[in-house]
């Protein structure tokens, strides 16, 4: 989702500027790359999603965000946070774009009066398991026991998803940042590991 590649030879350069080593330098800056990343996912999970999002299951976003099997290395210097559950749409949270259908001919968008859980809709309140749910034209309804209709869900076929969170703005910013202050770190302990031998 939110990756980072540099030009290892500005990188070289400013790494050989401080001190570094050349035998040192991918080392040193992958470790900085990854203290860089871990510190923006939790920037990301603290400030940028609470900030941009109303938050109904707080331990979500720390659940999505990883930089698992996506982190730099001597032969590789790319970092990357990525969503591991895809299920919070967080691309299109981030880029906005249209939001279609996976299976059925319709996206079911929920009234505000719909009440919603940690985990989004009730399963009680969702179209499929309302069997009573009235529907006229695009708009779907629950009748109570008086008979009378609520609106819970307008059918599209498609919806706008507009861009709430910005994960590449904070993601740039925050590797810049942290990057400027573990790359010495990075040189110092990967020199203190190469006088060692």
């Amino acid at each position: 989702m939110l990756g980072l590649e540099f030009d290892f030879k500005e990188l070289e350069q400013q790494a050989l500027s401080i001190g570094a080593v050349a035998d040192q330098i991918p080392y040193a800056l992958a470790l900085a790359m990854n203290r860089s990343a871990d510190v923006t996912r939790n920037f990301h999970i603290k400030a940028t999603w609470p900030n941009h999002v109303k938050q109904r299951n707080q331990s979500f976003i720390a659940a999505s965000l990883t930089t698992r099997d996506a982190r730099a290395s001597k032969q590789s210097l790319a970092v990357e946070i990525y969503d591991k559950l895809d299920r919070g749409n967080l691309q299109m949270q981030a880029k906005g774009g249209t939001r279609t259908p996976h299976g059925g001919s319709n996206l079911a968008v929920p009234a505000s009066s719909v009440p919603k859980t940690s985990r989004g809709v009730p399963a009680r309140l969702r179209p499929k398991n309302m069997p009573t749910a009235v529907r006229k034209g695009d708009v779907l309804y629950a009748k109570d026991k008086k008979g009378r209709l609520r609106l819970l869900y307008v059918l599209k076929h498609a919806t706008q998803i507009p861009k709430r969170v910005p994960f590449y703005e904070d993601f740039a910013m925050s590797m810049k940042r942290e990057l400027q202050r573990t790359i010495p770190l990075a040189i110092a302990q990967a020199m203190a590991t190469r006088r060692r031998r």
